[in-house]
This record gives C-alpha cells, structure tokens and sequence, in this order.
C-alpha cells in the first residue's frame, strides 16, 4: 500500500532502511565492476528499489541480475513484481512462462496470476481509453483490496463525469476515511446531475451525518431537480435511527417545502405513530409533494385503527385535490382505510381519457392489495388500455387471484408489444410504479440508454412470468434473446429472474442445449449474472473464438461473475491478446476467480 496510505511512520522507517541498504549494496558493487553482487544481494537491491517504489530502476537491474543467475526463482519473481508495478504486463507475462518452467512445469502459485493481472491492471489505468481505465478500475475494486483506494480517488477526481460516477458508487461498498472525504467534497462541487445522484446515495449507504446540513440545503432549494431531492430524502432518512422532539418540530414549521416533506418521511421511517397527529395538518400544506408525502406516511403506518374523524375529514378533502397525484393517492388511502369513496374516486380516474392519470390510477388500485382486488377483476375486463391492464394483472398476480387471467394478458403484452419501448413511471409517487411508453430520453454515458431501461422493465415482466409458472415463458424467454438489439450487460441481466428460485432459473438452463448459437450464449450470460452459475462456464469458453470483441467482453466479465477457478487457465491465454482492453477485462475477471 502506499505509504501516504499508511497510519504510522512505517512507511517512513521502512524506506530509510531500503535506502541505507541501498546505498552500501551501490557502495561495495560500484567502483568495482569486478565484485559481483551474490545472488541474495542482487534480491535486496532489486527489492530495495520496489520499496521505494522505483520501479524503472528495479527493472533495470532485473534484467542484469536475472542473465546473471537465470536460475533464480527469487529473482526472476522480483524482477516479475516490477515489470507488473511498471505496468510492462506482456514482458510480466513473458516471466511468468519463465517461472513456469523454471518449476519445471508446475502450476505457479495463484500470488502471481494476482501479481500479473494486477500488472495489467496499472497499465490500465493510465490509458487514454474511457472503457479500458473503466475496467481497469473495476478491476481494482472487485479485490477488495487498500490498493484499490489511491485509484478510486484518482478516478473521483477525473475529468469523465462517467468514470467519476462509477468512483463513487463502488466508493459506497469500501466507506473507508479517504474516500468519504472525497464524497464529502463531490457533495458541496459536482455539477453533473447524475453524478450527483451517485453522490448523494453513496453518503446516504455510508450514513455520513456530518454532511446532513449539506442534504438539507438541497432539498429546501427550489431549483434542485426531483431526482436529486427524492434521493437527498432517501439519504437523509437513512442517517436517522431517532430524533429529537426539537429537531422534527424545526421540520414541522419550516418555510421550506423540502424539510416539511423530510418530517413526513421520518414519521413513516422511524414508525413515530404518536406523531401522525402533528402531520394530519399538512395534509392542507400548499405544496403537492408533502401532501402526498403525508398522504404516504399515513397509508405506510397501517393506522386504520386509528383513523379519526378529523383525519377521514381530511382525506376525504383531498379526494377532489386540483392536482391529480395528489387526488390518486388520497383515494389509494381512502381505499385502504375501506372508505368506498377510493374506489369510485379511482374509477372515475381510471376510466378518463387522460393516459398519464389512467396508467397512475391503475398502478395505485393494484397497490391497494386486497382492499381493491374487486375492482381490479372488473375494471381489467373492461379497460382497453393496455398498460392499465397490465398494471391491475400485477396486482392481481400479487394477490394470487385470476393469475391465469392476469398472466395471459402480460404474455400476451409482451409477444404483440414487445417492440415498443416502456418504462416504469414513478415519478408522481414513488409508491406507485406505473407501466407506461418510454419517455426515457438518451445521455452520453450510457449507449442506447432508453433501449436499456426498456430492457429492464420486460426483464421485470419476464421475472413474474417464470416466477408464476406460465406454461409459455420459454417461449418468451427465446423470443427475447433472439431480439439482436440486446446486448446483455451484467446491470441488466440482474435483473431477469432476481426474485425467482431454481425452478425459475431451470427455464434458462434449458436453453443452453438450444439449438440457435445466439440464444444458448444469452442464455449463459444469464445464468452468469444471475446466479454465478457454473454450468454456464463451458458455453461461455467455447462460443468465445465465434463472437464478436464486444460479445466477447461480454463472456470474459461473465466468468469473471461466476468466479470459477477452472476458468483461470482460459483467462490467462487472453493475457496475451492484442487488444488492450480484452485484457483489462480478463485481468478483472482473473481476479474475480482468484478472490472468489
């Protein structure tokens, strides 16, 4: 580790002796061309130099002392390190078959794959290529290892707004001091909208309190974006375990909309049900979202038994509430309070010819549960809207009623609309996740970004129909992996079938005897992402000489998923490809198999 890293003089103490020793071991060989250094000084020197990290110079004298005694193991390991420390990982690689047959034959120990595919890394992360310092970066992050923090800072501090985001969320899984430090400073000077976002999460996981003052101040801002501000509230409700009467009176009364909402959001977090009296007035509060967010708050708590004429009085106002979301969500909540003014409220929404409040509607009827599976039985008869009716069969599915019914009319969705792009809407509350045409538009950081979050909603709808048991989701699956604008990345794929079990996952295993080239490597890929599937492995190797070099990256980070030692030898010969970034990966990847 680096010793700018290091808690103590160690580092200090520990670079005096290699310099001292260096200095002699110079002493007693220079000026002396004769005296030749032993083997065992010739060690010392080469490791002095990697001590002081001068790694040029290790190199240097690595080559002399390894023709002088071409014999050493210990030497040709050390002159090994500093080729990997330089970055020079196809002359590392060149030793390594050195060492191999130095052990005549023998397997070398895994520390060096380590050491070799580390070597790859460090040239990675110098390039001028985004994906190559990309995964180089992942790389380095997947060992879990401190030396992986002076890059994650290196790539926090970097020009690309992308390779900065990704930093900061794989920052979040480490939390040690030197990077939340740096997520400290991101939160007060990022600009970049989605980079902030990450921002804001990562100090929300790591439950930075120390910068709640900065959250606050987001929140309150009228000009911060609503993405930003939902996951502000979400980071600031996690820091919370309880709080002061002062402190949520101060929320309560505040002139800003934000810190009012923040006090709804803690009432349902920390279950403060003696409080929902002190919210019941913001049910009148000018601002739409917090009156959702008590609307919410009050529904999350489960009060039922508890529901005053006052608060019925209340809700029952919001039903006819100028703005739509706010008079969907009340009849959500009237709805579950048994109040049969929700359900006529939510019918009359439902059956308007207003797409937007129809698709939210439905979505709040299905989040009704059992209170509004009656009506979700009608009105999925009636309704011709095709994302109304997929909303209510998700409910209805979620209830285990008419399933066959509800399961038919999102097969039937997804065979006859499959080519259209969706995208779950949550943005007018985020209780209620509606299905609806993709509104998604595109960024630079992400390729083909609304063809991306498409593929996550028919993962969603493809994962409930293995879940159920739908006699035709084969066939769905198939027709899925045959759509050649899908390029199975390992954030997608995650998602297909997460909630499902072996029988779920048997589907897909199915398809790795399939006939069609295509469907057997997506199958793989999923089996990989999923579920670290082994069986997945042997596919994967032998469609890798058949595809091309983005499907192949595609396969190198799938074995890098499963982890599978039996995929070493395989990752090792890519180390020599010619093209750089094959090898970042499947140095990632070989760290991944080594870690596992």
């Amino acid at each position: 580790m680096p010793t700018s890293y290091t808690a103590d003089n160690s580092g200090y103490s520990k670079n005096f002796m290699a310099y001292r020793s260096l200095i002699f071991s110079l002493i007693f060989s220079s000026g002396s061309l004769i005296a030749q250094p032993t083997e065992q000084q010739a060690l010392r020197r080469l490791q002095d130099h990697l001590i002081l990290e001068d790694a040029t110079s290790a190199i240097e004298e690595g080559k002399k002392f390894t023709q002088l005694y071409p014999e050493s193991h210990s030497l040709q390991m050390a002159y090994m390190r500093a080729l990997c420390e330089k970055g020079d990982e196809l002359e590392a690689f060149l030793e390594l078959k050195k060492l191999t047959s130095l052990s005549g034959g023998k397997e070398p120990d895994r520390f060096l794959y380590e050491m070799l595919a580390w070597g790859v890394l460090t040239k990675g992360e110098t390039s001028s290529l985004m994906m190559i310092r990309l995964y180089s970066l992942l790389g380095s992050a997947f060992t879990q290892d401190a030396r992986a923090i002076p890059v994650l800072i290196r790539e926090m501090r970097s020009s690309n707004a992308f390779l900065r985001s990704i930093a900061v969320k794989i920052s979040a899984n480490y939390g040690d001091a030197p990077l939340q430090v740096e997520i400290a400073r991101m939160l007060k000077e990022e600009k970049v909208w989605y980079v902030k976002l990450e921002v804001i999460q990562a100090a929300g996981r790591l439950r930075m309190t120390h910068v709640r003052h900065i959250l606050k101040e987001i929140i309150s801002n009228p000009k911060t974006l609503a993405e930003e501000k939902a996951s502000s509230l979400i980071a600031l409700i996690s820091m919370y375990d309880e709080i002061e009467e002062k402190e949520f009176k101060a929320l309560l009364q505040s002139d800003r909309a934000g810190l009012r909402e923040l006090a709804c959001e803690l009432v349902a977090h920390l279950e403060m049900k003696d409080h929902i009296g002190d919210i019941i007035p913001l049910l009148n509060d000018s601002s739409p979202s917090v009156r959702i967010a008590c609307l919410n708050t009050i529904g999350l708590l489960g009060v039922k038994q508890h529901a005053s004429r006052p608060m019925i009085s209340y809700i029952q106002k919001r039903l006819y509430d100028p703005c739509p979301e706010v008079a969907i969500t009340a009849a959500w909540l009237a709805t579950v309070l048994n109040q049969k003014e929700g359900e006529a409220v939510l019918t009359s929404w439902i059956q308007q010819d207003v797409p937007e409040w129809k698709r939210l509607s439905s979505a709040a009827l299905a989040a009704t549960g059992s209170h509004g599976k009656d009506l979700s039985l009608q009105l999925v008869k009636t309704e011709k809207d095709i994302f109304v009716q997929a909303n209510l069969s998700l409910g209805l599915i979620g209830q285990r009623k008419e399933v066959d019914k509800a399961s038919k009319i999102l097969f039937s969705l997804l065979m006859e609309h499959g080519h259209d792009l969706w995208m779950w809407e949550s943005g007018y509350n985020p209780l209620f996740k509606s299905l609806a045409p993709s509104r998604v538009r595109h960024i630079e950081q992400v390729p083909r970004y609304p063809q991306v979050v498409d593929q996550h909603v028919k993962l969603d709808l493809l994962s409930v129909l293995s879940i159920i048991g739908h006699p035709k989701a084969l066939d769905v699956v198939k027709e899925f992996l045959k759509d050649h604008t899908w390029g199975v990345t390992g954030s997608a794929a995650s998602t297909l079938l997460e909630e499902g079990d072996d029988q779920s996952l048997e589907i897909v295993r199915k398809l790795l005897e399939d006939p069609d080239e295509k469907i057997r490597i997506q199958a793989a890929l999923i089996l990989a992402m999923v579920g670290s599937d082994v069986a997945a492995v042997k596919t994967l190797q032998e469609a890798y000489p058949l595809v091309d070099r983005d499907m192949k990256m595609y396969i190198i980070e799938a074995l890098g998923h499963i982890g599978d030692a039996s995929s070493i030898p395989f990752l090792l010969t890519i180390l020599e490809d010619p093209f750089q970034v094959l090898r970042v990966v499947a140095a990632s990847a070989l760290i991944q198999c080594i870690y596992h």
